[in-house]
């Protein structure tokens, strides 16, 4: 194993230094919500930290207080920080899951509601073109996805951030992503499951023709959809994996709303 940069536990969390520095300016919530252009309840689950701001997103919200956030650098132990998620070690990884998806559902919303522009991160890009025609509900919900290829009996690894999440990752991710067999019959497993989602190809043309079967499957390899439940990733080959029975063999089985997955 190879060295890690270590990343040490701050003093506070973002939070907690928005709320002191409001407190100290003696800002209410609701008059810094309205500064923002947004609800004083997202104030509130920043401030509480039941969300986890962005840089940019705090930076923002400090500079309508009349602050300057400026960041420092020091030299950096080698190894492993264990502090550093260890909030979310004291969740099950089906609760991991869940809290990571509504943490990255409301930081991606707060940024919208201050008029924060996403970066260059594409998936950032994507969820936020995701949003709008989902309106209110949340821009991922695996469970339904992963149910329907339970209820199929697909042979597939939950990848991604989804799976960082479980294993107690606190990085915000907008879609799922799944490794499958290439076998025949899981491609007609398969098949049947995307059908039952009823997925449509992301980013493609409206009369692109795509038929939903194993023909189509095995001649493809990767492919991106956008659901009613979010965006939904199947990858027939992922990066840095010899073979998929490699990565199955090494995944944990773990429980996800109810349903026990890789």
């Amino acid at each position: 194993m190879g060295a890690f940069a270590t990343v040490t536990k701050p003093q506070q969390s973002p939070g907690e230094f928005l709320r002191e520095v409001r407190t100290a300016y003696g800002i209410s919530q609701d008059e810094l919500a309205t500064r923002a252009n947004t609800t004083q309840s997202a104030i509130s689950r920043i401030e509480s930290g039941k969300v986890s701001p962005s840089f940019e997103t705090l930076r923002e919200l400090l500079r309508m207080l009349s602050a300057n956030l400026t960041l420092g650098a020091s030299a950096r132990d080698t190894g492993v920080d264990l502090t550093l998620n260890e909030r979310n070690f004291e969740f099950s990884p089906a609760d991991r899951v869940e809290k990571g998806l509504g943490w990255a559902d409301e930081i991606l919303r707060t940024q919208r509601s201050i008029g924060v522009k996403p970066g260059a991160n594409g998936e950032d890009r994507a969820a936020w073109e995701i949003m709008d025609p989902r309106g209110d509900k949340p821009v991922l919900e695996a469970g339904p996805l992963l149910n329907a290829l339970d209820r199929k009996e697909v042979d597939f690894v939950v990848i991604g951030g989804v799976a960082g999440l479980a294993h107690g990752s606190a990085y915000p991710t907008y879609d799922l992503d799944i490794a499958y067999a290439r076998g025949r019959r899981n491609l007609e497993r398969l098949a049947g499951a995307l059908r039952d989602i009823g997925v449509q190809l992301r980013g493609a043309p409206d009369d692109l023709p795509f038929q939903v079967d194993a023909r189509t499957l095995e001649a493809g390899m990767n492919f991106t959809f956008i659901t009613e439940f979010g965006p939904f990733d199947i990858l027939g080959h992922v990066d840095g994996i010899r073979s998929y029975e490699e990565l199955r063999d090494g995944a944990e089985i773990q429980s996800v709303g109810g349903i026990p997955v890789r």
